[in-house]
């Protein structure tokens, strides 16, 4: 019983609802610009049906149907039965509260109209005269309006402090049902339920959550429930239930306010930067969709917000809800290729303040359609329209497209209501924008959104009427007009099937390329369908073209000429025929040429790129002396170059798009290019498609600067020793040798060069031509970029990753990094460091960035592709080094701001925090520390401080980042003494220190420091550490012994003099009685006995000492008759007097004379007479020499 209560429906989203005042659309000329998808979707760019050749002037003369509604090109028609009478009089008697009037229009064939508490509903469309669900959509065959008028229900709404709104109502009709069940809920939550429109009275009221604002309503049949939902995004599902032939209602509320769908949270707001102004406002609702609904029972409801995009996944009759997921990226991103299309802001900037107006949103066939306006109100006060297609992945969004719309209109607290009106609904083939009073037509290609240059607009020109509703009804866009009721906008003489069916049309300007990108903004710039009028290649006999040629380039020609005829079946058996072909073996037994079909590819790509103008009388010789130039595809019949060069890129997008139509894409492999490098077919290709585009970018250029780009093309044409014949020039020859396009820049670069070594040059005109030519290349080399990054897609290898150098990051002579590099040197050296005037300098130094950041650009994205591989490593060396010694360019000559915006970009920590460092700017460290936390920011600025020897600001300048201190102490223990003496740890410190002093080996210098350390913050402690004192000066005692060794001694031992290690006692005692120290003296050895009391075993030690003395004296050869006198002059008794007069206790230094008799260290000399005499006298004579006063009394 209660699925009868619910209809299968999906109707639209309202967007934001705002009234939408009915003044007249000011906007006059055509709107939509070039397509700049953002990540083009697979299908053709078609034509709106205003381009086509079958479409006469006479049937434009009878489009126009309806009085007050003008269209040249788009028939207008009434649609359905007649508006009822009460629909009619609430619409024209409406009087001053005619904008409270809303209405809306259903795919089901319901129309309801609210005016205060009235609700009007009737049928517009019977369902017995709905088109069959398999029959193809009929476009241009609407319903004619009928004489008789539909029968009209009239209910009473709840009553509402707000007031009513028509996307709060949901009419539906089960099958079964006689008639129509209706709900409605007010804005401030009360809801009224009538299980028959035709009885007002029978009605089941309900009060749900006071205090929000209900902006939508959703039916889900699948759910058996409906779906409400707030201005802050607060989601309540309502239930009909049936007890005992009493109906209820049951509310449920998904989410609470506290978070993502009622309030969303302030953690969000700072991570779309230019979303909103103000972290403090609640979210606002865009729109609420029905994604989808599975056969398992499982609805999937969309909702957007201005702040980011949910998917709920709610099933078992609404009593379970699950978030999919919550993706804030995608407007991030949305936000970003706003700014680059509009303003041409290609990296992130905070600096420029662009606020975004998201206008509507729609699900159609699992692709979300996004409407935005975006406002820079200091670079110009006008709102600009675009629109974006993503898609659902499985844990996040991803952004497929992106046009730009050319549409734009003033912005002011007088227009802000107009400019906000701007609508949208979608279809299968046609996508419609409409305000109030303007329809804009907008053809879809394989549901992405065409953006065509000469697209009409439909007005609506009668003073009060505007539109209320708009909705797609079996594929025919309906608009509800407030005078007119409803009427179907169909593209003029144009038949549904052909939009449906274009293999049927024969037409060659009705099929254009999978994502046609390359239209520049030029004075004569050419239309797609002048392009196929001017290429011959429309006129080619396919047929012709495989029997003269007679290999496999004839081959893929030819099934490409059947492909724009629309013989698919003749293209499938050329394909099938040149497969076998390129797979055959060498009937001469050669090997298998496993590049075959892709160097066939490359061929006629190439000759495409270079085919000449077949219809310039000047080339005509040429044409002659080759027959393949009879079979060119890349020709065309226009006398102008740029002209020439638009057919050449309408061609080239032809045949990529045939190689995927046909298969031969995925065939594709990677061929030999240079040394061990495989490059992909594709990525060729791209290079191919890239260079066109550069010049027809460099050409319209050439119009505003014809002197320098004019001598380039002729020193260029000159190195590659070509001379023009006849009447032709030397820039015929350059614009048609393409493939050879990147000499150019090098021609250029060479230009700067002579401009500064000429003598009759100031320093001003030498920088304003360096200037000149930055902006030739970075216009010419933007317009690439541009097209590869729309065009990514399209030229995607099929299967592998393969490593991707595009030409324009190859160096040498096939690539243009080399031009670049010596741009940016000559920018820097000859022009912004040589010019005093602020702008021109400012300039340069722009040109400098953007320069500097398509070197990088490229070189990042060859090192992401080879992120796999082994010479990653390497690679990726070679990038960091290039990257800081380009990035300190910038920060040499003190411009830091574009030096930061380039280390943001790419993760350059060492600029960054030089940066920081050079202007002193601390709170930029700290937002660095906080942008870069998952990279470890803080730790590799900490680092750089000490690699710097600049220890102390580590802690002063990281003080208020504990965690990342604590962390670095873990890492370098140290340097933990510093954030202890920071605490006023002294004690602590003091300790941390002396061990770390214990432990230094390397430097004694270092280790000294240490030990002072220690000492003065044992001082500075409030406790007793005389122990601890006293410890560190007998460390430092040692440490005074060891500086007294003169630095000949050390060098004579290999020690480093300057720079000492440290040495233990024992090896200072060494050093001092070494044989090697000859200027040793009997001071040496005193001190050499005083460490004596810092070694472990300090008996040996004081032996060995005297035993050095010992030796250093002759005891045998001695005049016999003196030998008091001759002990005197030994250094063995001179040790002992010295030790005696600084107080030493004769015992206390002095071994046992039998030690030196039994020493096996003095080798023989204990046997020899003299020996034993000279020591024996020597105690004796030392004995009563310092004999006590009081033994001698005695």
């Amino acid at each position: 019983m209660q699925k009868q209560l619910y209809r299968v429906s999906q109707e639209g989203s309202p967007s934001l609802r705002r009234s939408m005042p009915a003044s007249a659309d000011s906007t006059r000329k055509s709107f939509f610009g070039g397509n700049a998808n953002h990540s083009p979707l697979p299908g053709a760019l078609k034509k709106t049906a205003l381009n086509n050749s079958r479409l006469s002037l006479s049937a434009r003369s009878t489009t126009q149907s309806i009085p007050g509604i003008r269209s040249d090109y788009n028939v207008v028609e009434s649609y359905g039965a007649s508006l009822p009478v009460a629909v009619n009089e609430a619409l024209t008697f409406a009087g001053p509260l005619s904008s409270l009037v809303s209405a809306k229009i259903t795919q089901s064939g319901w129309a309801w109209v609210v005016q205060g508490r009235r609700l009007l509903i009737w049928q517009y469309k019977d369902s017995a005269g709905a088109v069959k669900k398999d029959s193809p959509p009929r476009l241009g065959k609407s319903i004619r309006r009928g004489s008789g008028s539909a029968q009209c229900r009239e209910l009473t709404l709840p009553y509402s402090d707000i007031g009513h709104k028509s996307e709060l109502v949901s009419v539906f009709q089960v099958e079964g049902q006689q008639m129509a069940s209706c709900i409605a809920v007010s804005a401030t939550g009360d809801v009224r339920y009538w299980a028959s429109i035709a009885h007002d009275n029978n009605s089941v009221d309900l009060s749900i959550l006071t205090g929000q604002e209900f902006v939508q309503l959703l039916n889900l049949p699948t759910q058996q429930g409906y779906l409400a939902v707030t201005s802050t995004c607060t989601l309540v599902f309502l239930r009909v239930g049936l007890t005992n032939g009493r109906y209820s209602l049951h509310h449920k509320t998904i989410k609470p306010a506290t978070s993502f769908l009622g309030g969303f949270g302030k953690r969000f707001a700072s991570m779309l930067i230019g979303m909103n102004s103000g972290n403090d406002k609640d979210q606002f609702l865009v729109g609420m969709c029905c994604e989808s609904n599975s056969n398992n029972g499982e609805t999937v409801v969309a909702v957007l917000s201005d702040r980011a995009l949910q998917r709920w996944r709610i099933s078992n009759k609404g009593n379970m809800e699950q978030l999919i997921f919550e993706d804030t990226e995608l407007l991030r991103k949305m936000r970003e290729m706003i700014l680059l299309k509009f303003w041409n802001v290609r990296m992130p900037n905070d600096n420029v303040e662009v606020d975004l107006h998201f206008l509507d949103f729609h699900v159609v066939r699992g692709y979300f359609y996004i409407l935005v306006g975006a406002v820079n109100q200091a670079h110009t006060p006008q709102m600009y329209y675009s629109i974006v297609v993503a898609t659902a992945q499985q844990e996040s969004m991803q952004l497929e497209c992106f046009t730009p719309l050319k549409l734009n209109k003033f912005f002011s607290s007088k227009t802000v209501q107009e400019c906000l009106s701007v609508r949208i609904i979608v279809g299968t083939a046609q996508m419609y924008l409409y305000t109030p009073k303007v329809v804009y037509p907008l053809l879809m290609a394989n549901s992405a959104p065409t953006a065509e240059m000469e697209a009409e607009k439909v007005e609506f020109q009668l003073h009060e009427d505007r539109i209320l509703s708009a909705a797609f009804c079996n594929q025919l866009p309906l608009f509800f007009s407030r005078t007119h009721g409803l009427v179907s906008i169909t593209p003029g003489d144009f038949d549904s099937t052909d939009l449906l069916n274009l293999s049927s049309c024969n037409s060659p300007d009705l099929f254009a390329p999978l994502s046609f990108n390359a239209s520049f903004s030029v004075p004569d710039q050419s239309m797609l369908g002048d392009s196929a009028n001017n290429l011959p290649m429309f006129q080619l006999d396919p047929d012709d073209v495989y029997s003269e040629l007679n290999n496999e380039v004839g081959q893929l020609k030819a099934a490409f000429l059947y492909r724009l005829k629309r013989n698919n079946n003749m293209v499938n058996t050329v394909i099938a025929d040149l497969m076998d072909s390129v797979s055959e073996t060498d009937p001469k037994g050669g090997p298998l040429d496993a590049y075959k079909l892709d160097r066939v590819v490359i061929t006629i790509a190439e000759d495409l790129a270079e085919d000449l103008p077949i219809a310039d009388p000047r080339w005509q010789s040429a044409i002659e002396q080759y027959d393949g130039n009879r079979h060119a595809l890349g020709s065309s019949r226009s006398m102008q170059i740029v002209n020439q060069l638009r057919d050449k890129s309408v061609a080239f997008q032809h045949f990529v798009d045939f190689l995927h139509f046909c298969g031969v894409w995925e065939k594709l492999n990677a061929i030999p290019c240079g040394s061990n490098i495989l490059k992909p077919t594709s990525f060729i290709l791209a290079d191919i498609g890239e260079k066109i585009v550069a010049a027809t970018a460099l050409r319209a250029l050439q119009i505003k600067m014809p002197k320098i780009i004019d001598e380039a093309i002729e020193v260029t044409v000159a190195e590659w020793e070509e001379k023009p014949s006849g009447n032709l020039t030397a820039q015929d020859i350059f614009y048609v040798k393409l493939c050879k396009f990147q000499c150019i820049f090098e021609a250029l670069a060479d230009i700067a060069d002579d401009r500064i070594s000429s003598q009759n040059r100031t320093t001003l005109s030498v920088a304003q031509c360096i200037s000149d030519i930055n902006v030739i290349v970075l216009t010419t080399l933007g317009q690439v970029l541009k097209y590869r990054e729309q065009n990514a897609n399209s030229f995607k290898p099929h299967s592998g990753s393969y490593e991707n150098q595009p030409w324009t990051a190859i160096s040498g002579n096939a690539g243009v990094e080399d031009s670049l590099s010596r741009l940016i040197d000559i920018s820097v050296r000859y022009g912004a460091q040589c010019v005093n005037e602020s702008e021109l300098k400012h300039l340069l130094y722009q040109q400098i960035l953007e320069l500097i950041d398509m070197v990088l650009e490229g070189r990042k994205n060859y090192l992401d592709s080879v992120r796999d591989t082994k010479k990653f490593q390497v690679l990726q060396q070679q990038f960091e080094a290039q990257r800081g010694e380009l990035i300190s360019v910038l920060i040499k000559d003190q411009q830091f701001e574009c030096a930061a915006k380039l280390a943001e970009k790419y993760l350059d920590f060492q600029s960054l925090v030089l940066i920081c460092d050079e202007t002193q700017d601390k709170d930029r460290l700290d937002e660095y520390t906080r942008k870069y936390e998952e990279f470890d920011f803080s730790q590799f600025a900490i680092n750089w401080h000490l690699r710097q020897n600049r220890h102390g600001e580590v802690f002063e300048r990281f003080k208020g980042n504990q965690p990342a201190l604590a962390q670095f102490m873990r890492d370098h223990p140290s340097l933990g003494w510093i954030q202890l003496i920071f605490n006023g740890d002294f004690e602590h410190a003091s300790k941390v220190l002396f061990d770390l002093a214990q432990c230094e080996t390397e430097f004694v210098a270092r280790k000294k420091s240490m030990l002072s350390l220690s000492k003065l913050a044992a001082f500075a402690d409030s406790s007793d550490m005389a122990s601890h004192v006293e410890k560190i000066n007998t460390e430092l005692s040692i440490i005074e012994y060891q500086s007294h060794l003169g630095h000949d001694v050390l060098q004579n031992f290999g020690f480093d003099s300057t720079d000492q290690k440290v040495l233990k006692a024992e090896e200072i005692i060494n050093l001092y009685i070494a044989e090697e120290n000859d200027a040793a003296s009997e001071v040496e050895f005193r001190k050499a006995l005083e460490l004596i009391s810092y070694v472990d075993q300090p008996y040996d030690v004081r032996h060995k000492v005297w035993c050095a003395a010992i030796r250093r004296d002759n005891w045998i050869d001695y005049d016999t008759n003196n030998a008091v006198e001759y002990i005197q002059k030994l250094l063995f008794f001179k040790i002992i007097e010295i030790c005696q007069i600084m107080g030493q206790e004769l015992d206390s230094f002095l071994p046992p004379m039998e030690d030196f008799l039994d020493s096996i260290e003095l080798g023989d000399l204990p046997q020899q007479k003299s020996f034993q005499y000279l020591l024996k006298l020597t105690y004796e004579y030392v004995g009563d020499l310092f004999k006590q006063p009081e033994d001698m009394d005695l």
